[in-house]
């Protein structure tokens, strides 16, 4: 991030939202330790399924809420082993979901797929959905690092209520920390089921499988940056760049996919990754993906037009966009996984950011190796 990055924004607030943005780039130190776990809010618990009491609408509701929120699969051989409709760093479960009707509120325990404390008496109109960081449940090691993957996370959930609801017959929209949920047309139970997303198979590291991806694959993850649901808190202030390898029929290179697919670098665009890729290969071979989604955006310019919350917007809009391509992606049958662990200087320049950016997503794709072995936790009744 350039020195001159920060004068357009000059109050104090706008000041320390981008000092934090500049200390969450390059030289930043990760001391990963125990994620801890907070003691879970006290009070009775309802389960979702009563919201059905109040209709389609309810019903719909509870659906929404438990295959968004909830835990859908148990994989026993991975190091993180529970998988919800989203990714979360070490999945652990940075933002928590407040169904909030009229001027109360009711968390949501999404392991007893319950509301704490009872439940709404009547749903008569939208309802509110409260998205509540909780950096608390990351390792202290993380230090304020800690604060951009909650942002990014954060994003993700909204992303994947507003996707889903549509799926449902319901109509949501974020906004900010929000997101307001209501009828959009008849509800019932035949809504098809949401696609199974996986962030890679890897007992032994994650690859992807040798053969070609399907173009349809690298289509669709376009499709996902271009055309985001409504109500979606994606912005058109940030930058993707696509590095693609070992796709039928689309030469390896980088490309501009704003707007289409546009080839800018022709070569082993992917391969370049490596050097500046945070973990081994033995953990994640990112030279063997067939798709890896650079996201950037300038602080500055976000904080200079939004003020001090400018630049988490900027994150959370990041988080929402890789949502999308990770919903895309598991429907195309691949995998996606995000990442957060890269060495941002050389990348940023790998991608040819404007210098006013910074390093705000990566996300890597590929065909994956196997299904791997997994507990279905979905209801009976979403299936």
């Amino acid at each position: 991030m350039s020195a001159n990055a920060m004068t357009p924004a000059t109050t104090a607030p706008g000041a320390a939202a981008l000092a934090a943005s500049y200390a969450h780039g390059p030289g930043r130190v990760v001391e990963p330790g125990p994620s801890p776990r907070p003691d879970p809010a006290p009070g009775p618990r309802v389960p979702l399924t009563a919201l059905a009491a109040h209709g389609r609408f309810g019903a719909a509701l509870a659906r929404l809420l438990t295959e968004v929120a909830t835990p859908l699969r148990w994989e026993p051989w991975n190091q993180y082993n529970d998988h919800r409709a989203y990714p979360s760093a070490r999945a652990a479960g940075t933002v928590d979901l407040v169904l909030e009707v009229g001027a109360r509120g009711w968390p949501l325990d999404p392991v007893r797929r319950a509301l704490v404390g009872g439940a709404p008496t009547a749903l008569d109109g939208p309802v509110r959905v409260e998205l509540v960081r909780r950096r608390d449940r990351l390792s202290p090691g993380y230090r304020e690092f800690g604060d951009v993957l909650t942002e990014l996370e954060v994003g993700h959930v909204a992303a994947a209520l507003v996707e889903h609801a549509a799926r449902l017959g319901l109509r949501a929209r974020a906004t900010g920390t929000t997101v307001t949920v209501g009828p959009d047309r008849e509800t019932g139970d035949t809504a098809a089921p949401a696609p199974r997303r996986s962030s890679g198979v890897g007992p032994r590291g994650i690859a992807a499988d040798p053969r070609p991806l399907p173009a349809s694959a690298l289509h669709a993850v376009v499709e996902a940056v271009n055309d985001p649901p409504a109500g979606s808190p994606v912005r058109d202030d940030l930058r993707h760049r696509l590095a693609v390898r070992n796709v039928v029929g689309v030469d390896d290179g980088w490309y501009d996919v704003v707007g289409g697919l546009r080839l800018v670098e022709p070569g082993p665009a992917v391969a370049g990754l490596q050097p500046v890729f945070g973990h081994p290969p033995g953990t994640i071979h990112v030279a063997s993906v067939n798709l890896a989604l650079v996201t950037t955006g300038d602080p500055a310019a976000a904080v200079a037009s939004d003020g001090p919350d400018g630049y988490r917007a900027l994150l959370r809009a990041a988080g929402a966009a890789a949502q999308h391509v990770c919903t895309a992606a598991a429907a195309a049958g691949a995998f996606c996984r995000p990442a957060r662990s890269a060495d941002d200087g050389p990348l940023e320049a790998l991608v040819g950011a404007p210098a006013s950016h910074v390093l705000l997503y990566l996300l890597v794709a590929g065909r994956p190796r196997g299904a791997g072995f997994a507990y279905d936790l979905t209801p009976l009744e979403a299936r």
